[in-house]
């Protein structure tokens, strides 16, 4: 009888209003600089620059230091960060965008793919990416590697649902038609009005 009245008595949750808000990218472009630490046998070291996407400044720097590692055979614990920034696009406009990427996965091994998105920046282009791979590749964050980023023109769009958005009479619906507030004098319930009819 307990949980007969648990069940009875439990709350209905309430249904979440559908968000109208602007789906921003959950990545962010960093501008990461860096190089070993001065020592006497190499005073002035390299200076090297990396344009990393992450979601954070700390993110960014693990992504840096594991190129650097890579390529440059530098590890964090004797280097430096010279500066880590945010790179913002100069004109927010709709583009079309061509991300190029490596993933690895343990029956396939590293694959590499070029694939085309709409967005208004590159970081919107690259989070597009990540939840494309992670649904059709089943790929993690740490799985994927971006190697570039470049605005392509429309000649050059391959993929249809891309090409859809190229028509200069392209119509989108108005989905959250917002109505005109009424003055509090028209707000009556009842309002008084002459009948054309008699009294009895």
């Amino acid at each position: 009888t307990v949980s007969v009245l648990y069940c009875v008595f439990q709350k209905t949750p309430k249904k979440q209003k559908p968000s109208t808000k602007m789906v921003r990218p959950f990545l962010k472009h960093y501008q990461v600089v860096g190089r070993a630490t001065p020592t006497d046998a190499n005073p002035n070291p390299t200076v090297f620059k990396y344009e990393v996407f992450a979601h954070n400044h700390v993110v960014a720097k693990s992504r840096f230091w594991r190129l650097m590692n890579d390529k440059n055979k530098v590890k964090s614990t004797k280097g430096d960060v010279l500066s880590c920034s945010i790179v913002r696009d100069k004109k927010i406009a709709a583009r079309n965008y061509a991300v190029s990427l490596v993933y690895y996965s343990q029956k396939c091994g590293y694959t590499s793919m070029i694939k085309e998105f709409r967005d208004v920046s590159k970081s919107g282009a690259v989070s597009q990416a990540y939840n494309d791979m992670a649904a059709r590749h089943r790929a993690r964050f740490a799985q994927i590697e971006v190697m570039g980023v470049k605005s392509i023109p429309d000649n050059e769009c391959r993929r249809a649902w891309v090409k859809q958005f190229h028509s200069s009479k392209i119509k989108f619906p108005l989905l959250n038609r917002s109505t005109k507030s009424v003055a509090k004098k028209d707000r009556v319930i009842f309002r008084a009005k002459n009948s054309s009819r008699g009294t009895l």
